[in-house]
């Protein structure tokens, strides 16, 4: 407990847990024999020599961002600046390529945030685009929980708060990313919403949970859109049923046609309306699984004052043009290891 309490205050933790009774040296080429346990640094401090695994920082403060690296290369970084419209993963890099799978900013919709989660028409408000000094979904509490020398665990708590008035939804979020090899990587996603009030969902095609990709894995810049029934593009899957929605593509500036892609798995819900499995989808590399967009014109989803919401869901980043059946593994271990953490 008292190491715990230290890592949280000292505000820098890592996944290397495992070493054993190694510590590496700056080249990593050759393990050096520790005096003794407690000179294992499993957890990266100031000053510590490169890692060959993956680290996970908190910076600056506890409402800032956590940055999780692999072998010392940026592998991601969760924003939760108080002053952003909301929480979210940038960049989503590819381990092959080190190039982003997923675009902070870009036409024709600049406000969409690479791996995000919100949504528009809540209570008439809007917590998914622009206006950042108005409704917001705020951080309130960022840290680090269990990281080892492949994964890393985020945990986050936030306010639904509008321009006036009290926040409307408190939500707490569970990430966990973890390096499978050196070419693919899951980020888990869990997340509990509490009504503080009640809430309601209109009719809309912003949210909750989506991607933004970069160019060259979107349809309009040659990449490939395609969900778990084999139908392409977003004419074929717009409002569609599918367990999962993957896009892929060559990456520009490379001339070995490397193909690099990210994946969303989205496991069946007992509760209506997240039964349906539906995704939004957009050709310019917008895809989201959510049933907001398909409601009947006068549809709504409707929280009462301490209802809670709990959904889940996984990316995959991969290498290469995956295979249906790999998806299809990725989607049934998400599926069991998700089962009871989700409405």
């Amino acid at each position: 407990m008292e190491r715990r309490n230290f890592i949280k205050k000292s505000l820098l933790t890592a996944g290397a847990l495992g070493l054993g009774n190694f510590a590496y040296n700056q080249t990593n080429q050759a393990p050096l024999l520790s005096e003794s346990p407690d000179d294992l640094k499993p957890i990266p401090q100031y000053g510590d020599p490169l890692a060959d695994h993956l680290t996970a920082y908190i910076y600056d403060s506890q409402n800032s961002a956590v940055w999780i690296r692999w072998k010392s290369a940026v592998l991601t970084c969760y924003r939760a600046e108080a002053l952003q419209k909301y929480p979210y993963f940038y960049p989503l890099r590819a381990l092959k390529s080190g190039l982003s799978l997923t675009m902070e900013t870009g036409q024709p919709w600049p406000h969409h945030r690479s791996v995000f989660f919100g949504a528009d028409k809540v209570n008439g408000r809007n917590y998914w685009q622009n206006n950042p000094d108005k409704d917001r979904i705020v951080s309130k509490k960022l840290e680090l929980g269990e990281c080892t020398e492949k994964s890393a665990e985020i945990l986050n708590e936030c306010l639904w708060t509008p321009f006036e008035g009290e926040p409307v939804l408190a939500d707490k979020r569970r990430f966990v990313v973890t390096v499978i090899n050196d070419e693919t990587y899951t980020l888990d996603s869990y997340i509990e919403m509490t009504a503080l009030t009640d809430v309601t969902f209109d009719k809309t095609n912003h949210g909750f949970f989506g991607v933004r990709t970069e160019h060259d894995l979107s349809v309009d810049g040659g990449g490939v859109l395609v969900n778990s029934e084999g139908q392409q593009n977003q004419a074929n899957t717009l409002d569609k049923p599918a367990r999962w929605m993957t896009a892929y593509g060559k990456r520009y500036g490379r001339n070995d046609g490397l193909v690099e892609g990210v994946a969303i798995m989205s496991p069946p819900y007992k509760r209506s309306p997240f039964d349906r499995s539906v995704w939004f989808t957009r050709d310019y590399g917008n895809f989201s699984p959510m049933p907001f967009n398909s409601f009947a014109q006068d549809e709504k989803f409707i929280m009462p004052k301490g209802d809670v919401l709990r959904l889940a869901y996984r990316i995959v980043a991969f290498t290469g043009v995956p295979a249906h059946s790999f998806l299809d593994a990725q989607w049934d271990e998400f599926a069991a290891l998700s089962e009871g953490k989700h409405s």
